[in-house]
């Protein structure tokens, strides 16, 4: 007797592909979400926001994007924003970031 176990929709959800496709999905919704905690005083940082084309990574595009994200500044202009918005967003929104990965991974 012989057991057959056919894996190859197991293998095509995680192929890199798909990963690919659920990392560019996480990373879409991650900037869409951390928007709201990002320091704004005429919004150019919201705007040069980038993802990287793997979904690896989410890119502020300015000279001093690295400051405000790691730095404690005094007197934020807009309420409710500060450094590490990263870390703000993650403890609000991971479950739709769970979400938003494997409904990019199965499309």
């Amino acid at each position: 007797m012989a057991v057959t176990i056919d894996l190859s929709g197991v293998m095509n959800r995680l192929s890199q592909d798909a990963i690919r496709r659920g990392r560019y999905a996480v990373a879409n919704q991650a900037l869409s979400d951390m928007n709201q905690f990002v320091p704004m005083d005429e919004g150019t940082l919201r705007m040069t926001a980038t993802i990287d084309i793997d979904g690896g990574g989410i890119n502020y595009n300015t000279p001093y994007a690295n400051s405000l994200f790691y730095m404690y500044k005094h007197n934020y202009t807009t309420p409710g924003t500060g450094p590490r918005w990263d870390l703000k967003a993650k403890s609000a929104f991971m479950s739709d970031w769970i979400r938003a990965f494997t409904e990019g991974m199965n499309r």
